[in-house]
């Protein structure tokens, strides 16, 4: 084991050990997406498009706990940390800056592949769901979705004062993906020009890609949504991808003109 993958190994314990005695950001990244996965009882059995509406919604939920998970938890382990001088610590270790602050990416991506997984064996033992028609695909989608709110995590980081106004910076953001990204309802239930604006949502293009992944079928065909071969299925969502890369530069931007390490003076 190098040097990096031990640095790395080493802050997500670090960030681990203080995830659990913080409770509030503890239910934020695993609470919440319980309730969720709870909420799609009521859905059983119904039907939308031909396709079953639980799960349809859980296959949402899979790119929605991102939200959870990687970025509402990352804005608050970032401030915190930037404000309690731990960041500056570490900085002055030798450990890279790459290192100090993938750590702790790496332990909010795992938590929510952890999440993820929970809900697929959920759906498939409670819901009369499928295993994954693409895993690779699905996977692809929520790696990328995971690097996308990393990085709007540390930008968010850099203009939230506090830890404790972490969460209400974050809300926001939250409930544009909740509302924007096919979460709570189909976008095809919104007019054509509402559509194509929701789908550059940031979290669109991971539900689009997931939900693709998950069923084998074409979700931006109206209707009953034709199956797709694996070829296929990369192919539908193509735009998806360079959605979600579009973001990524977004991102990397944000968060090198936002992040701060220390804490602003004055």
């Amino acid at each position: 084991m190098n040097e990096t993958t031990t640095g790395l190994l080493r802050v997500a314990r670090l960030d681990l050990t203080l995830l659990w005695r913080n409770r509030n950001a503890l239910f934020t990244a695993t609470g919440l997406p319980v309730m969720f996965a709870v909420l799609l009882a009521p859905m059983r059995g119904e039907q939308a498009e031909g396709v079953d509406v639980a799960l349809l919604q859980g296959s949402g939920y899979l790119g929605f706990f991102l939200v959870f998970a990687v970025f509402m938890n990352l804005v608050t382990v970032f401030t915190a940390r930037r404000e309690d001088l731990t960041l500056k610590r570490l900085r002055g270790t030798a450990l890279a800056d790459g290192t100090i602050l993938g750590g702790s990416v790496l332990l909010a991506a795992v938590l929510y592949l952890v999440q993820a997984l929970g809900l697929l064996v959920v759906l498939a033992a409670s819901f009369g769901g499928r295993t994954p028609a693409d895993p690779l695909l699905m996977l692809t989608g929520m790696v990328l979705g995971a690097a996308v709110f990393a990085l709007l995590a540390l930008a968010l980081s850099g203009v939230t004062p506090t830890s404790e106004m972490a969460q209400l910076t974050a809300v926001p953001i939250m409930f544009l993906c909740m509302m924007g990204a096919g979460v709570m309802f189909p976008l095809q239930a919104l007019p054509q020009a509402a559509q194509e604006a929701a789908r550059w949502v940031p979290l669109s293009p991971v539900v689009e890609i997931v939900r693709t992944g998950y069923f084998g079928q074409d979700h931006f065909a109206h209707g009953t949504h034709p199956e797709v071969g694996f070829l296929g299925g990369w192919a539908a969502v193509a735009r998806s991808f360079a959605v979600l890369a579009v973001w990524l530069g977004i991102g990397r931007w944000l968060a090198a003109r936002w992040f701060r390490w220390e804490p602003r003076r004055g």
